[in-house]
């Protein structure tokens, strides 16, 4: 982190480093920042890195009024965040899952501003339309996890994005870490399915954008890539060997890949 950085304003939990045009990572639920710190110490020679910790967790504050929850608070976070550290220049996008879904908002609202766009399986369930068999999977599960038992909704909502079994597979630490967030995740959900932004929306969004996805991943998420894919203009696709958690589970095979996609990208601005 420069000297400069340590004078800046920044709201609890968004964390810069390096120099240079700007990234910013958003991370997926039950998730932190610390998920990208591999790719930041790939990136920060040459890039200030935003690494930001959404709302409820790792550092971040806790939602204070859920009733009321939006991405367009997470958003609103985020831009503050960027008018302090790089005022109105144009900035790089990473983003995995729900962060990925925030991401996602953020190019659609200003897609004059992105240098590049990286999404791990943006989870963008309001591009799902209404009635269709892959809406009522998303809000059937969402269902699911909406659960008084914080450890058995950790469970569901680990093992659908994992494995059967995956959650149980986990030290007692990291169940109970996974548990005390899930009332966050809830409201993720709440978040994932308010925009009201659709795939016409997404075709605006001209930067160069690299969209990875898990060859293992549930078919829900497969479905709503094609989609995503199909929308965007100026867009590489490229399939892990791997799962929705890949960024995370095999950072070898993804973070790399976004690490190359915008250097690419830098050069040609």
């Amino acid at each position: 982190m420069s000297s400069s950085t340590l004078a800046l304003n920044l709201p609890k939990g968004i964390f810069v480093s390096g120099n240079g045009p700007a990234i910013v990572f958003l991370h997926s639920s039950l998730s932190s920042s610390r998920q990208w710190f591999p790719l930041v110490k790939q990136l920060d020679a040459h890039f200030t890195c935003i690494n930001v910790d959404i709302l409820g967790y790792g550092l971040a504050d806790k939602v204070s009024d859920p009733e009321n929850y939006s991405f367009d608070l997470e958003i609103a976070r985020i831009n503050q965040a960027l008018d302090e550290v790089i005022g109105d220049a144009s900035y790089h996008l990473v983003g995995h899952s729900c962060g990925g879904a925030i991401a996602l908002k953020m190019a659609v609202e200003a897609p004059q501003r992105l240098l590049s766009l990286s999404l791990f399986e943006p989870v963008a369930f309001n591009l799902l339309p209404a009635g269709s068999d892959q809406r009522h999977v998303a809000d059937e599960f969402a269902e699911r996890v909406d659960l008084q038992d914080n450890y058995a909704a950790a469970e569901v909502f680990t093992d659908f994005w994992n494995m059967k079994g995956f959650f149980k597979s986990l030290p007692p630490k990291m169940q109970a870490l996974m548990a005390n967030d899930m009332p966050k995740v809830t409201l993720d959900f709440k978040g994932l399915v308010s925009p009201t932004y659709t795939l016409a929306d997404v075709a605006n969004i001209a930067a160069p954008t690299l969209f990875l996805s898990g060859k293992y991943s549930p078919q829900l998420s497969h479905s709503l890539a094609e989609q995503i894919i199909g929308s965007l203009p100026n867009v590489k696709s490229v399939e892990v060997d791997a799962g929705h958690m890949a960024p995370v589970s095999h950072g070898e095979l993804v973070l790399p890949k976004i690490a190359d996609f915008i250097l690419q990208n830098a050069k040609n601005y």
